[in-house]
């Protein structure tokens, strides 16, 4: 929204008022409110200062003021009740503000039996749908909670909540993730050592991160497996089949299951859209039949782990929504379900001594505050 009001008979005043839409830059949302690139600039610059931008997220809201002779007067970014910043013209100078009320952190736990399915079974336990979903990408590298879930499974959980006053208004950080099955117990404890590594490891303080996630995606199902002689539902013989197809609703996101360069993305025949990517160590993961592929995914393009890449279709050769995805390790195919991919560093073996007994210390807090409730800490 765009205001012009009169202040005299000489100078009039422009307000530009709005939100942030996905994936939209602060200085876009302004240039399209019809603010001179002058302001846009200056904005830009001076908010920089306080401020990541890159961090800006959907729904933040925005003010801006300035003179008709395109002169500065005002401007605030709202992201919450508890967070705004304010550029604003001082006599000498332009002034910039960071207006933040410190959060409440709260440690708590929790922890039960899977019945039905662990969401259902998280949520009656107390925990937060953030909390649950941070829970499960910490231990993701190597369970499939899609797939492998079962009734009687036991969780538990160590983590942060955020208090505005008395309003819990966001989670923090999970300090520990422990997910028991029938014949293993995979525990995941948050460490930084004292030379600011910081990570998730395990009891003997192996990383709990691998090379490649354990799906790049969340499906409904698997339709096919990894195999040497499957018959295909279109060409009507037996042919290698040699990934994995996740079923999933048309338009799911897709991510990079690592770190990488995309060295193809384009149009390849039965796979449809497809995208490739080169990761160290050898390893190339494939991803086919997409609808479409994500903002900015090409050709040499450098991809993050759990970056968006593109979205689940059914292009290609293809009976229905799905994505074929494929792992070659040093120019082989391999069973992604089945392979062991390598992790990163564990903790250095100067600092085993000290994470263990931190890891000690974590799972009893987890024990005890499962049973009390929670534990105020520090502000943040």
């Amino acid at each position: 929204m765009l205001v012009v009001t009169a202040e005299s008979s000489i100078a009039m005043s422009c307000l530009a008022v709005g939100r942030i839409a996905d994936n939209q830059p602060l200085s876009l949302a302004l240039v399209e409110h019809g603010v001179p690139m002058k302001i846009v600039n200056l904005i830009s610059v001076n908010l920089n200062k306080v401020f990541d931008l890159r961090k800006l997220r959907p729904g933040d809201g925005y003010e801006v003021r300035y003179g008709s002779d395109t002169s500065f007067e005002y401007f605030e970014l709202r992201r919450s009740r508890w967070e705004r910043y304010i550029i604003k013209r001082g006599r000498d100078s332009i002034l910039v503000l960071k207006d933040t009320i410190p959060l409440v952190k709260v440690v708590c736990a929790a922890s039960g039996v899977v019945k039905h399915t662990l969401w259902e079974s998280m949520i009656k336990a107390g925990v937060e749908p953030e909390a649950i979903l941070r829970f499960t990408d910490v231990l993701a590298y190597d369970f499939d909670f899609v797939t492998d879930t079962r009734d009687g499974h036991k969780f538990k959980i160590l983590y942060e909540k955020q208090y505005f006053g008395d309003e819990v208004v966001g989670v923090g950080r999970v300090l520990a993730a422990m997910y028991e099955t029938r014949k293993k117990k995979f525990v995941a404890i948050y460490y930084e050592d004292p030379d600011g590594r910081a990570g998730y490891f395990d009891l003997a303080g192996k990383s709990m991160k691998k090379s490649l996630l354990k799906a790049p995606l969340n499906y409904r199902r698997i339709s096919s497996h990894f195999s040497t002689h499957r018959f295909h539902p279109i060409l009507k013989r037996y042919l290698p089949h040699l990934g994995v197809d996740y079923v999933a609703p048309k338009g799911t996101p897709v991510v990079s299951s690592g770190n990488g360069v995309v060295v193809f993305a384009g149009w390849a025949r039965g796979f449809g859209n497809f995208i490739r990517i080169k990761h160290d160590n050898g390893i190339e993961t494939s991803y086919g039949h997409l609808s479409r592929f994500a903002r900015g995914i090409r050709k040499g393009v450098r991809v993050r782990r759990g970056q968006v890449i593109g979205y689940v279709g059914a292009t290609g050769l293809a009976t229905g929504p799905h994505l074929d995805y494929r792992v070659k390790v040093k120019g082989k195919y391999v069973n992604p379900e089945k392979y062991a991919f390598p992790a990163e560093p564990p903790v250095k073996r100067k600092y085993m001594e000290n994470y263990r007994k931190y890891a000690n210390s974590v799972l009893t807090a987890t024990d005890i505050f499962s049973k009390v409730g929670e534990h105020k800490s520090e502000k943040s």
